[in-house]
């Protein structure tokens, strides 16, 4: 289960009975692996242009503008997406935002040199963010049809 076994004691504090944690992976605003790279004034620069672009989509108002832009671990149940800020050490800290499956339309992984991760949202808003190549992205995924297949029936 990759990272969803590290979050689980934290996502068992806000479960409803009979709801399971399927999947987890740790994200960052888009930008920040370029950014981090790069480094200095040069990298904060190129980091911000592509938090603006990665952001351009999540207009006020919108469920995606709700989205806490911090690095997070996003943890899927067969309801609902759980963000988590967490420590340097990938430890899950504090739950930062929720959104109920039915409100998530759609998940796309771009993979590259960094794995870039698409939530889009029932009202056409969407969340990027970008994550490392050891998150388990394609479990993340089938695991998110899964769930979303689980809803309609």
């Amino acid at each position: 289960m990759g990272y969803a076994d590290k979050l689980q004691p934290k996502a068992g504090e806000v479960l409803e009975p009979g709801e399971r944690l399927l999947g987890a992976i740790r994200t960052m605003p888009r930008g920040s692996t370029m950014s981090m790279g790069i480094g200095g004034a040069v990298g904060a620069v190129v980091g911000d242009r592509q938090a603006k672009k990665g952001s351009a989509q999540q207009t006020e108002g919108s469920i995606a503008a709700s989205w806490p832009m911090v690095r997070s671990a996003v943890g899927l149940t067969d309801r609902r997406l759980l963000i988590y800020d967490f420590t340097f050490m990938g430890k899950p800290k504090d739950l930062v935002g929720e959104f109920s499956l039915d409100q998530v339309a759609s998940l796309d992984v771009d993979k590259g040199v960094v794995n870039k991760v698409s939530f889009g949202f029932n009202d056409g808003s969407v969340v990027q963010a970008e994550c490392a190549k050891l998150e388990k992205v394609g479990d993340f995924t089938a695991a998110f049809e899964s769930a979303k297949a689980g809803q309609s029936s």
